[in-house]
This record gives C-alpha cells, structure tokens and sequence, in this order.
C-alpha cells in the first residue's frame, strides 16, 4: 500500500508538470497571436491616417477669367440701366494732335562784298521774340541764297545777335566754288530769350565777290 502511494505522488507530480507546461504554452502561444492581431490593427490605422492626410484639401477655383469678369459687368451694368429707366452710355473723348505751324521772316537782299572778314549786310535785320511772338517750344532755322564771283572762292554768311553783342551758334553757312544763286539752309539755331536784334553777316574767303541774294528765318512753333 505505501508502495502505492509513493507511486501515485510520482505520477501526480509528472501530470501537475505536464499541465504547466501545457498551460505555458497555450498561453505563450495565445499571447503570440494577441500581439499579431495588435500590430495588425495598427498597421491599418496608421495606413488610415496616412491616407486620411495625404489627401489634398477642397480648393475652390475661380474658374472666370478677364473676359467672363467683363461680360458679367457688362451684364450687371445693363441691368442697372434697364431697372433705372436710363440707357448706360459710354463716351469716348479722343484729342487731336495739334499740329505745328511754320512762320517765316524774309530778309531782303541782294548784298554783295569782297571782305575776307565778317561784315554787316547793312539793313537786313529783324528783331525776333520767340517765346512771346510764338512759344516756348518753338524751334528756329534760317537760310541763304548765296554765289561766289566766277564759280571760284567760298561765300560765307552767318546771324548776328546784335542785342548781345555775339554770332548766333550755328547760324554760319556757305557756298564754295559756284556762281549760281543757291540755296544753303542752317540746323535749328538756340536763341536768346527776349526780344533781341538779328543782323546778315558776309564775307569771302579769298577776295571773290560774294553775293547774299536773299534770305529768310524759318520759325516751326
């Protein structure tokens, strides 16, 4: 009998340890697939939000350019128009150029001279204000009807400004080797402001007679 006991605690202690050991590892093995459904689970959620935020946010896109901007004005205004009993009228002031004139100053000749140095052409002067006798913009010119004796030499002629005492700057022009009345003409002149006097200067290169015939200022303004 006490050989049965002692037999019966052993295989007791055996079955306790086997069920342990099986408990364990259904336990083990219940843990494993507990935390598989877990990373399971978070995986989808994290897919989830990162889906959720790579979306593009709702924008709303203002699909009418320019034109459709202005045909809805255009319809608005005529609207307006037609509710207040008054056609929209739509005026258009367009300015013309105004458009320049030309004056011109005779200077009456004929003048001749065989000076190698500047002379008068007595009498052929003209007083000129360009500002108050045209305008401030106005631009000025001049030209001479000039020959030399025998087709040989240079003839010369110039303004000058008597009120200041100096030749105008760029005023002198000239004619070389022709006996034949020609007409030469100068660049635009920079005049003095105010009224000032304006006188013919001649002279020759070599001693040949040199003739102004005539000659006039041309004022644009």
């Amino acid at each position: 009998m006490k050989k049965f006991f002692q037999n019966f605690d052993k295989y007791l202690k055996i079955y306790l340890l086997l069920s342990v050991i099986f408990l364990s590892l259904s336990f083990f093995l219940l843990y494993q697939k507990v935390n598989k459904i877990a990373e399971l689970s978070g995986t989808n959620m994290a897919s989830l939000t990162v889906g959720e935020r790579s979306q593009p946010p709702f924008r709303t896109e203002d699909s009418c350019g320019d034109t459709c901007k202005s045909e809805i004005q255009r319809a608005v205004g005529e609207a307006v128009a037609t509710l207040s009993g008054k056609p929209q009228v739509t005026t258009r002031v367009t300015t013309a150029p105004t458009e320049k004139k030309t004056s011109y100053i005779s200077l009456s000749g004929p003048i001749t001279t065989t000076s190698t140095a500047w002379v008068d052409a007595s009498g052929v002067e003209v007083y000129v204000d360009l500002t108050n006798d045209y305008s401030k913009d106005a631009t000025v010119s001049w030209e001479a009807t000039l020959s030399v004796a025998n087709g040989n030499g240079q003839a010369f002629a110039r303004l000058f400004d008597v009120t200041h005492g100096i030749a105008v700057n760029g005023s002198e022009i000239s004619l070389t080797n022709n006996a034949t009345p020609t007409l030469v003409s100068s660049g635009n002149l920079s005049l003095w402001s105010g009224k000032n006097l304006y006188r013919v200067q001649l002279k020759s290169l070599n001693s040949f007679v040199v003739t102004f015939a005539s000659g006039r200022i041309k004022i644009v303004y």
